[in-house]
Parts: structure tokens; sequence; C-alpha cells
């Protein structure tokens, strides 16, 4: 809570793989896992604390040697279902993590529906992102960003590209937002 001043709600955690995100369109809506371990706080709660407010989104990844970076984002909000939880990203972007969400050539994310390998609204014709990476995101032409992904190691590529390339490198991932 004293991450940048605090009052921050986290959306996403991972510190192990006991939480499988390779889940369906309703896992994601709803949310699962366990708030202690790791969770998805489920995308029409992250709609309903996005909708009316300018918010902001704060992005860390803790690696294996202890060094923690982070991304922060400027305005953050999710759609409703019925526009496929559409993702709203603006900047600035700043922090140590780099940016990979906003500023990355054909697979910028602001504007993406969010995909699960249930119900394909990546940016791929003929393609699932969210299936053959095993994990629900918002997906355009896959990914540069990816939070998702399945925890064994070697399974999980480009979480986070090109500071953490593959999950070898993770600790713990966490998003949080905030209104401001």
């Amino acid at each position: 809570m004293v991450t940048e001043g605090g009052g921050w709600t986290a959306i996403q955690k991972r510190v192990s793989g006991v939480v499988a995100f390779d889940r369906t369109w309703t896992d994601y809506k709803t949310g699962f896992g366990n708030p202690n371990d790791s969770y998805w706080i489920g995308n029409d709660v992250i709609h309903q604390l996005t909708k009316r407010s300018n918010t902001s989104l704060y992005v860390s990844i803790t690696l294996t040697n202890g060094t923690r970076l982070y991304e922060l984002y400027d305005q953050f909000s999710v759609a409703d279902e019925t526009n496929n939880y559409r993702l709203f990203l603006g900047g600035p972007a700043t922090g140590t993590l780099g940016d990979s969400m906003l500023h990355t050539g054909d697979l910028y994310l602001s504007g993406m529906s969010f995909s699960t390998p249930d119900r394909d609204n990546d940016g791929v014709s003929g393609g699932n992102c969210a299936a053959y990476s095993r994990g629900g995101w918002w997906f355009n032409w896959c990914h540069h960003a990816f939070l998702n992904g399945p925890w064994s190691p070697g399974s999980w590529f480009r979480p986070w590209y090109p500071t953490v390339y593959d999950n070898k490198q993770i600790k713990e991932t966490l998003m949080m937002i905030k209104p401001h």
C-alpha cells in the first residue's frame, strides 16, 4: 500500500504456478485464484473499477534475483463484456521495466479486445494467440507483454519483451490500479 502513494487495488498477482491461468472466458470474466498467491480479480470488476474515473496502471515484475522492475501507465480502463473488455491504455509510461504494452509498433495493445483460449478476439486472422500462448490477455498479433502465461519453466514466452524474455527470470508479477 506504500507504492507510489498507496491506494492501489491489485487486479492480477502471480507468485507460483499453483493457479493455472489457461482459463475460459467465464473464468476471466468473474475472476479466479487466491489473493494470497495467484489470481485474476475478474474483467467485470476491472471494468467497474475503471469505467468512471481516470485510472493508472502499475505493473511490476520481481525477478528471481530479487530485483523489482515496474512500469506505470497514466491511463488505464477496460470496457464492458459487450465490448469484449477492450483495453484503453495511455501514457506517459514511466519506470524501470520498459513499455511493452503501449509503444510497441504492431503489437500496440491499447484498443485490443480481451481473448481467451475459448474466445478469440485478437488481431490474428486464422489463429488464436490465447490458445497458442495458453492464457487470457489483450493480444494484438500475439504479444510483447503477457503476464498470464503458463508458469512452468520454458513455457511462458515473452512475458515482458525485451526486458523479460521468459519466465525463468520471474519470481512474481503484479498489476495494480488506482484512480487519480
